[in-house]
């Protein structure tokens, strides 16, 4: 790891000395997962909060999206679902504004699992119902087996509510 550590910091300064801002932010996120890989999550939340300032300075809508995930997951990792939560709806917003359905539903897929660990039913719901509406009309989705196999998997306490709750929403049909 200290090895991928020093090459990304090289790398960083050389895009530094090019003035390539793309390069820099790029690599500021690379330097913040690998940091947030070796448990140092100051470090990685630092690092991804400069490239989220450049791609914002460049409008790179994409990169701000990405740059939003890692901060979230980064919020995660300190056991700040709440600031995971809101990276996560920023992440949604971008990708919505980019019409990227795919990383939406993957949006929509974050938010159902964050409020799955906060124990917040009703917003993992508000969620699955957005996802499945997605669903709907994406054909093909590749990562829909993958979801719905996640979905299925939560614990009986949230599975029994979500039956209840997609049964009076006539959703029922989503979960199998």
């Amino acid at each position: 790891m200290d090895e991928k550590l020093n090459l990304a910091k090289v790398s960083l300064k050389k895009y530094k000395e090019l003035n390539d801002l793309n390069g820099i932010a790029k690599e500021y996120s690379n330097i913040g997962q690998i940091l947030k890989d070796m448990g140092d999550l100051d470090g990685a939340l630092y690092h991804a909060r400069k490239a989220l300032d450049i791609q914002t300075e460049l409008n790179d809508k994409t990169g701000m999206s990405i740059d939003y995930n890692n901060i979230g997951q980064i919020y995660q990792d300190k056991g700040d679902l709440d600031g995971s939560i809101n990276y996560a709806k920023l992440a949604l917003r971008m990708d919505e504004e980019l019409k990227d359905m795919f990383q939406v539903a993957t949006d929509y897929f974050n938010l159902i699992s964050l409020y799955y660990l906060r124990e917040d039913y009703r917003e993992e719901l508000v969620y699955l119902k957005k996802l499945k509406q997605l669903l709907d009309r994406v054909p093909n989705y590749s990562k829909m087996d993958y979801i719905i196999k996640r979905i299925n998997e939560l614990d009986n306490k949230s599975l029994i509510f979500l039956k209840k709750h997609l049964k009076l929403h006539d959703l029922t049909d989503f979960l199998h």
